[in-house]
Order: C-alpha cells, then sequence, then structure tokens
C-alpha cells in the first residue's frame, strides 16, 4: 500500500521539478537596437569587373550541367548507397551487439566449467583416496 503511493507521489513530484526549470530558449527582445550594422570604410572597397565575372559564372555553370547530363546516374547511385549503407548499419547493429555479448557470454561460460571441471576432478580423486584408505584400515582390522 505504501510503496505504489510513495512511487506515485515521487513520480508527480520529479515531474513538477523538471517543469520548474523549463524556461524559453530565447529571451523575449523588447526595444529598439540602436547598433548600427559594420560597413566597409569609405575608400577600401574593391573594384571588380561583374560583366568579366559573370562570364567566368557562366562557363563554370554550362561546364557542370554538361557533366550532369553525362552521368546523371553517378549522384543517385551514391545517394541511394549511402541511404542504403544507413539503414544496414541501423538495422546490423542490434545483431552486432548481440553477437559480442553471446560471444562474452560464451567465454565465461567456458572458462567457468574449466575451473568446475578441475574441482569435480579433484573431488574425485579425494574420494578415491579416502576409499583406498578406508579399505586398507578394513584389511587391518
Amino acid at each position: 500500500m505504501y510503496f505504489p503511493s510513495l512511487g506515485l507521489i515521487l513520480l508527480l513530484a520529479s515531474q513538477l521539478s523538471f517543469a520548474q526549470g523549463r524556461k524559453p530558449a530565447v529571451e523575449d527582445f523588447v526595444g529598439i537596437e540602436i547598433e548600427t550594422p559594420q560597413t566597409t570604410p569609405q575608400g577600401t572597397e574593391g573594384l571588380f569587373n561583374f560583366e568579366k565575372d559573370i562570364g567566368e559564372y557562366q562557363k563554370v555553370k554550362d561546364n557542370t550541367a554538361k557533366l550532369v547530363k553525362e552521368n546523371p546516374a553517378t549522384e543517385t547511385t551514391n545517394n541511394n548507397l549511402s541511404a542504403t549503407a544507413a539503414v544496414l548499419l541501423i538495422l546490423g547493429l542490434p545483431g552486432l551487439m548481440w553477437f559480442l555479448i553471446m560471444n562474452q557470454v560464451r567465454q565465461k561460460a567456458q572458462l567457468e566449467s574449466a575451473s568446475s571441471i578441475e574441482v569435480l576432478e579433484n573431488y574425485r580423486k579425494e574420494k578415491e583416496a579416502n576409499k583406498k584408505t578406508q579399505e586398507d584400515y578394513k584389511k587391518v582390522s
């Protein structure tokens, strides 16, 4: 009677204590920002020829488009391969853990059985020695 009610009280108390400690992850911001974003000082701006840069960008874009058109299956194959590997890894982890645990248990069992066999052999030797000594006593009397 006391144990279930104590468990229920502890469960409720622990949940309430965790709920009291929770606060929003971001503080509310109220007001006006007075800081201005940093700008580049006057005279230190870089001069660019945007027409030349756009032409180079178009060349690179055309080359990548040609490569993608030539080998469209490689990207999907890599995505499928990585997704398959991830799924197999997730599904294989329990089996791997089971195998490692069972291997460890087998090794412990073998060590325990080896020690048990040694104890049993020592017990049999002592029993045989006791029988011989008892038989020797019977013959003497």
